[in-house]
Parts: C-alpha cells; structure tokens; sequence
C-alpha cells in the first residue's frame, strides 16, 4: 500500500485541515436542512415553540433521527458548561466532517491502495468542488449517503466467505439508519438487491441476516418517532403519502427527467466534471459493482420523480471519483483515449488548458467554501450576537428581518440576541421612522439588493456597521457598484445617525 509515501501523508494532513476548516463554515445549503433538523430538535429542547415550526412537522412525514443526534450533542455541551449555540451547531459539522473524512478516503484507500495514481485520486477525493462542503453536512442528503457509504463497506466484508454473518447483520442496521437519515436511499436497496441476487444468490442466512438488521434499525427509528411525536406514526408511509400520493412534493415545482444528468455532470467544476462525469456514468453498467448499481437506481429513481432540487443528488459526489476510477481501471481502451487526448500535439494542449482552467477555480472555490459559509445570513446573525451589545435598542429592517426567512420562518435557535426588530414593508414608511427623533440613534438593516433596487443605495454604500463578512461585503459592493450584480441576501446593519 502507497500509505507509505510521504506525499500522501502530507496531502491527507493538509486535506483534513481544509476538512476541519469547512465544517466549522458549515451551516446548511438549503433551508429545510435548518428548518426540518435543527428547529425540531430545538423544539423537543423546548426553546422553538410550535408555531415556528414548518408544515412538516404537522403531517408527521420526518423522521426524528437526526433532530435527536443534534439533541444528544446540544445536551453533551451544555452539561460540560458549553451554551453558545453557533458553537455547539458547528461541532456538529466537525463531527460529520471526521466521519465524512474517514469513510470516503478509506474507500478510495481499500480500494486503489496499490495503484500507482492513488495520489491523484485522493486529491480529487478532498479537494473537489463542493465535495468537503459536503462531507460535513447535518443534512438529510449528506448523512444518508454517507452511512450508506459505509453499510456497503461494511456488507462487502460480511458478504466474504471467511467473516461472521454478524456483519450482515451490522450492515443491514446501519442502511436502515441511512434510510431514515433519507427515505430516497431506498432506491439505492433496489440495485443492491440485485446486485446480491446476481453475485450471491447462495448467502442465502446473510441475505436474511441483513435484512434482520435493517428490521432492528427500522425498529430503533420507530420507537424515536413515536417518542418524539407523542403518538404512533411510520414516517416513512407518512412522507410517501403527503408528498407523492397528496402530490404535496410536486407543488413546488418538477422538473423534466434529465435534469439530475445535467446536474450531475456540472455539480463540481465544469470541464473537469464533464470528463468525471462521463468516467461515472460508463462505471454505472458494472453490474458486479454494489457502489455502481446502487448509484445506478439512485439516479434513475431520482429522475422518474417529477420534483427534483440539486441537493436532493448530492449524495451521488461521495461515491463519483471512486466509481470513475474503477472504470478508468478496468478499461484500457478507456485508458488509452484519455492518455491520446492528454498527449496529442494538436490538441492536448487545449485540453490541458482546460484542465488546468477547472484546477484553478476548483481551488479558489474550496478555499472560498473553508472559510466563508455558503449560508451567509447565518453568519450575519451570528455576527449581530457576537457585537450588537444594545438589546433594548429596536432596530428597524425593511421589508424582512435578518432573523427570519423570506417565508416568514425565524431562525430561532440561533437568535440567542433577543433584539427586537421592527419590519417596515413600504420604503416612504420606512424612511419616515428612520428620520424621526433625530437626537435619538436609530439602527437599521437592510438587504443590499432591496437597497439597490428600491432606490436606497445611500444606506449601504460607503456605510459602516454589522455585516456577514467583510470580504464578501466589499464584493457583493463592487459588483453592485459597477455592474449591478447583486449576491443575494448579503446584510448590513447599521446606525442612521
């Protein structure tokens, strides 16, 4: 095993930095990683109240797993003297960024331990797109393809002639918890069973073994459920009725079956992603592979499903760089028409150029994601606890409040500052209030984009006050300056007078 060599030691050192750093950034890509996690489990703390709760919740259709794990991990730290509730919603991403961490580079480990390009593939395996973003996630996604990562690691060592039928066993619990992390895994159980049945249609007492299993995981779910919800409920039948029978799901939108293929195939970075992209589909018809044909069904039942989001496939990125690794392996034809288009002396060099274009920002995109969250209105609320020391001064927001969502659902956990914020719709109102009582200081916030757009660019430009990041800021100012480019929803809050 190439473990030996000094350059992948460093390389993994410097990737589990970058790890740690991107964790800590980590907020949440889409709302309902928040609002359907965290605010539950805030809930069964009993600082969110119900009504600030999202539908879901009501109709009983998610699981109560993970609001539970953030529950056991708020109650660890205040029981150590830890409070600060940005700092216990972080190292939860630490945590997830270990396991995230360890289990996707074993697997590149186990597998290409003896390849001579196993360097490479490492580099790619920590150091592509949004992949280490990804790897620390709390989200649904993320922990569901995750432990779905390591029930197969688990169930290739139980399906071995000379291992104990207890790992099957052990691998049939932990995809029900990768079920329950995400009901959508259970695409992936259709190209694993058939996977079995084509490569071990004899284990018959490790097939019923696992299965066993995955009863004691639904098992354990059940019980979590019906304690947090106060009666019995079966999330699963509850998320397939409300959303696919009720049709709740496609009332926000569907999109045409090829969505996930061009998403997928521009997820990382563009150039270097078509060619990995093309790498993974091709490894996807290795029907001896468990990794490819639960990948297989994952994609193709994503795609039959009319509502369909990005996040929803993320999953997919921690399996795509082994996969096109096994089919560049077991391919030489493959091999040598990539070794042509590399070396050819008309055109390798552009191919090179563009590889070299993707490297480039694939890095800058890293760095940017390992220190500034993707979510930068959490960061901004967080920034407001941290140094807005008046909470009886009212602050005034135009059209929304920094500490809720478009939608009118408030970031309740994370407002540990019980500021009180008055929200004026109409722009002549809300100059109106900003411009009474003039020996009293008024503060306001403000989106940058409602500011540029409704005419009231003089309340951020060239102001000083809280903002999110001064890096972003400075951006977000130039492209609006110069080119009327606005990244959405960058804050300020600032004294009028």
């Amino acid at each position: 095993m190439r473990l030996k060599d000094t350059r992948i030691k460093i390389l993994l050192a410097i990737a589990f930095i970058l790890q740690m750093f991107t964790a800590w950034h980590t907020y949440f890509f889409h709302s309902d990683e928040y609002f359907q996690i965290i605010e539950l489990a805030s809930y069964k703390l009993g600082l969110t109240p119900v009504k600030n709760l999202t539908w879901e919740f009501g109709e009983q259709i998610r699981p109560s797993l993970q609001p539970y794990i953030f529950v056991w991990i708020y109650r660890f730290f205040t029981s150590i003297g830890i409070s600060n509730r940005f700092f216990i919603f972080s190292m939860t991403h630490v945590f997830v960024g270990i396991l995230g961490f360890v289990w996707c580079n074993y697997l590149i480990i186990k597998k290409f331990g003896q390849e001579k390009y196993l360097f490479l593939l490492l580099l790619l395996t920590n150091f592509l797109g949004i992949v280490p973003f990804l790897r620390c996630s709390f989200s649904a996604e993320a922990m569901g393809g995750l432990f779905l990562l390591l029930s197969i690691l688990i169930l290739e060592k139980g399906l071995r002639k000379d291992t104990h039928w207890m790992w099957c066993l052990l691998a049939g619990i932990v995809m029900a918890f990768s079920f329950y992390f995400r009901f959508q895994v259970a695409f992936c159980f259709v190209g694993l069973g058939i996977w079995w049945l084509i490569n071990y249609p004899k284990s018959i007492k490790k097939m019923f073994a696992t299965k066993a299993g995955f009863l004691i995981g639904v098992a354990v779910n059940m019980y979590l459920d019906v304690s947090f919800y106060g009666k019995m409920c079966f999330t699963p039948y509850n998320y397939f009725y409300a959303n696919i029978v009720e049709g709740k799901a496609a009332s926000f939108g569907t999109s045409p079956w090829w969505f996930y293929i061009a998403i997928l195939a521009a997820l990382t970075v563009p150039l270097l992603s078509f060619f990995l992209f093309g790498l993974f589909a091709k490894s996807l018809a290795n029907y001896k592979n468990p990794y490819a044909m639960a990948m297989l069904f994952f994609v193709l039942g994503h795609s039959a499903v009319g509502h369909k989001e990005e996040r929803f496939v993320f999953p997919v990125l921690f399996f795509m760089v082994y996969l096109a690794a096994e089919a560049y392996r077991s391919s030489t034809s493959t091999q040598r028409v990539i070794a042509n288009l590399w070396n050819n002396k008309y055109g390798g060099w552009l191919v090179k150029l563009g590889v070299g274009f993707s490297v480039f920002i694939n890095v800058l995109f890293v760095i940017l994601l390992a220190f500034e969250p993707y979510k930068q209105p959490v960061k901004f609320i967080k920034r407001i606890n941290a140094t807005f020391k008046d909470p009886q001064q009212t602050i005034i927001c135009y059209k929304q409040s920094p500490y809720t969502t478009e939608s009118n659902l408030e970031y309740h956990f994370l407002s540990e500052s019980k500021l009180h914020f008055t929200v004026i719709k109409d722009k002549a109102t809300f100059l109106s209030i900003l411009n009474q009582q003039s020996n009293i200081p008024q503060y306001y916030s403000i989106k940058y984009e409602d500011a540029m757009n409704d005419g009231l660019e003089n309340l951020v430009q060239n102001r000083e006050g809280i903002v999110s990041s001064s890096f972003i800021w400075r951006i977000t100012n130039w492209l609006g300056s110069n080119y009327h480019v606005y990244i959405p929803d960058i804050w300020l809050l600032s004294r009028y007078k």
